[in-house]
């Protein structure tokens, strides 16, 4: 009989580290079921695949339910996300445990460390700082780097429960790159541009205002919010545009936590000759990457993906009050924009003199060979 491996995430970053193992693991012979919650679920249908909504099988997201829940399924293996405002995983390391199940939980993202294992979510961040414990543990966490793996020790978390995976999206990521459909991001580009010369710029969203219950008058935890680094970023152009004569054709890449109206009424108020605006949600992530001129965006995941395949970025974040979370700065690879005149001089360059800052962030492939390797070892063990 075959082994049976249970993949979750709730989050697309979280959905993201786990799709790209469904189908290596079923060509290695595994029994495998793939379920999800809220916006992992479209994020698997991106890459063709269904996977089951735990709601349908829960009464309430709960200890008691998951436990029944992963009980009657009773897989061999469980591999998860790591979600930054979602109990359901934790939950499920939890029932794992108590059925000694062997659980891997992989981090897909350079922020967030410890609280993603602990009782309090991310919009509490302030409380888990006073309070670092963390009950809830997988068996193992599976980390980007060593990097990564240093955070995580560093939030109190033994080095014991980590290893050193790679992140398994980026192998996806560079496979895809290597069979480009050239003729869709022409296509694409035709779709978004009435001019041939109209330059191509993505803001890339987050939805701190809703992950931290912020309206634009608060006092924000980061220093800023995405509404407030959109308004510097358009400002900025506005004038870059109106100098230079610049026709500019501005997405707004909507998070998938983010409410379609979340830029409404800003883009109601502002009003430019060479700059259109569109907000985003559906289109292709990967072909907005390569068809986008420039990517601009804070410090998420959609930024990194864009420096690995080549494209310029920039990551703004004006205002910014705490340690800097955007792992390329940290890496000394780009830094981040801290001033709306440093990020009127970076535009000013990329837009007008041409002259690119190298964003790129080399990794290595081979992620998920590794997450199955390091998997089949403990499975061979019990």
């Amino acid at each position: 009989m075959n082994k049976k491996v249970m993949l979750f995430s709730r989050d697309p970053g979280g959905a993201n580290t786990v799709a790209p193992l469904y189908k290596k693991l079923i060509n290695k012979g595994y029994d495998v079921i793939l379920y999800g919650k809220d916006a992992a679920l479209n994020k698997y249908n991106q890459y063709g695949l269904h996977g089951g909504d735990i709601n349908t099988k829960l009464h309430c997201i709960s200890q008691d339910e998951v436990y029944k829940f992963l009980l009657q399924e009773s897989p061999d293996f469980l591999i998860t996300g790591t979600s930054a405002d979602d109990f359901t995983e934790k939950y499920l390391w939890k029932a794992a445990e108590r059925l000694n199940i062997k659980s891997f939980a992989i981090l897909d993202q350079w922020v967030n460390y410890g609280v993603r294992f602990s009782k309090y979510s991310v919009n509490e961040l302030e409380k888990y700082n006073i309070n670092k414990i963390h009950p809830y543990l997988p068996y193992k966490i599976l980390a980007m780097d060593e990097y990564a793996k240093k955070q995580i020790i560093n939030e109190g978390i033994s080095k014991e429960k980590i290893l050193v995976s790679g992140q398994p999206y980026f192998d996806y990521l560079i496979e895809k790159q290597q069979y480009l459909n050239k003729d869709e991001i022409y296509k694409l580009r035709k779709e978004l541009c009435e001019n041939k010369d109209e330059v191509i710029i993505t803001y890339v969203s987050e939805p701190i205002s809703k992950v931290y219950n912020e309206n634009d008058s608060s006092q924000h935890y980061w220093g800023y919010t995405e509404r407030t680094i959109f308004k510097q970023l358009f400002y900025v152009l506005n004038k870059i545009s109106d100098d230079y004569k610049i026709n500019i054709k501005l997405i707004i890449r909507l998070h998938p936590k983010e409410d379609e109206n979340n830029y409404s009424d800003i883009i109601d108020d502002i009003h430019s000759k060479y700059i259109s605006i569109l907000t985003d949600k559906r289109i292709d992530g990967f072909n907005l990457m390569f068809v986008s001129d420039l990517i601009c965006g804070m410090s998420s995941m959609f930024l990194i993906e864009a420096a690995i395949i080549g494209k310029p970025i920039v990551s703004m974040q004006m205002g910014l009050k705490r340690e800097n979370p955007f792992i390329l700065d940290k890496k000394g690879i780009l830094k981040s924009v801290l001033s709306e005149e440093d990020l009127k001089k970076r535009l000013k360059n990329i837009l007008v003199e041409h002259k690119i800052e190298n964003g790129s962030f080399k990794v290595e492939k081979g992620a998920v060979g590794k997450v199955i390797e390091y998997m089949e070892a403990l499975i061979c063990q019990f």
